[in-house]
């Protein structure tokens, strides 16, 4: 009975999501940004996610004056990125604008694999796709959805001949070594929390990370791009390239250093300079 009753409901649920994806469909990109919004901002503050957010900024020691401010444009900038998933394809790429190009020709020219290193913050969705545009072919790992038909659904339309995804677990790694071997190139974010993984000093607090990417990075000695996207007014994106790493560069780091490497001088400058941009609904901080 108790199958029964789940089955319903994972139903249900799908048919629920398929409907708001058609009808968002029927929206501009900037409409259903605006709406997504409106609408976790409004309601966001009623749910645990507004307190997880509040609780991070605290413990983090952001000032108190802030936080308040930080979490409902914060609990915006989520609405706006769950909703315009469902719209990606109205995006107009012409509304990018670009900061260190250089590191793109760099990047372009280096003949050996990549790992993309990017982070939740801006919209990831966007920093991959400008990727792809850009004719990277790109493996990346994603969680899949506890509804398995909502997963199939969203893997169906994030669907693109240069674009592979693998769900979590043993058979992603095993993907992700063989494009390495094959001098392809990967897209990840790695700012996940993983209890299996090591524990480093993130915002000078203790917090578990993931380190999967350095261990790839050193045994294939693979160039590392660091790259991320913000949001600005109006639709508009910044897309920016950081001066990408190359073996030499981190060769001599081990995989728990490389990490935290990739913390403090990424993620922590990129969360300082757009704290509202970041996803805080993430508890990264509990041991």
């Amino acid at each position: 009975m108790k199958n029964i009753f789940k089955t319903l409901f994972q139903n249900l649920e799908f048919i629920i999501f398929v409907i708001l994806n058609k009808t968002l469909k029927l929206l501009s990109f900037n409409t259903t940004s605006d709406l997504g919004g409106f609408l976790v901002s409004t309601f966001g503050p009623f749910t645990k996610y507004s307190n997880i957010i509040s609780k991070n900024l605290e413990n983090l020691e952001f000032e108190k004056s802030l936080i308040s401010s930080i979490s409902k444009q914060n609990l915006s900038q989520t609405g706006r990125v769950f909703f315009e998933f469902f719209n990606l394809n109205k995006f107009n790429w012409e509304s990018i604008s670009l900061e260190n190009e250089k590191y793109l020709q760099e990047i372009k020219e280096y003949q050996g694999s990549k790992i993309f290193i990017s982070a939740h913050i801006g919209n990831w969705e966007i920093t991959r796709n400008y990727l792809l545009n850009l004719g990277f072919k790109l493996h990346s790992v994603y969680r899949h959805a506890n509804n398995q038909k909502i997963d199939q659904y969203i893997q169906k339309n994030r669907s693109r001949e240069n674009a592979y995804f693998y769900k979590k677990g043993s058979e992603s790694a095993k993907n992700m070594i063989k494009a390495l071997k094959n001098n392809e190139d990967l897209a990840l974010l790695v700012d996940q929390r993983d209890s299996s993984g090591p524990i480093i000093n993130f915002f000078g607090k203790q917090a578990y990370a993931t380190d999967g990417f350095a261990h790839l990075a050193l045994k294939y000695q693979t160039m590392i791009c660091p790259v991320y996207s913000i949001r600005q007014k109006n639709g508009n994106f910044k897309f920016i390239y950081e001066k990408p790493l190359y073996y030499k560069d981190y060769k001599d780091l081990s995989a728990y250093n490389l990490v935290e490497k990739v913390h403090t001088d990424y993620f922590e400058k990129w969360i300082r300079e757009n704290p509202t941009q970041w996803l805080w609904v993430h508890q990264r901080w509990r041991l």
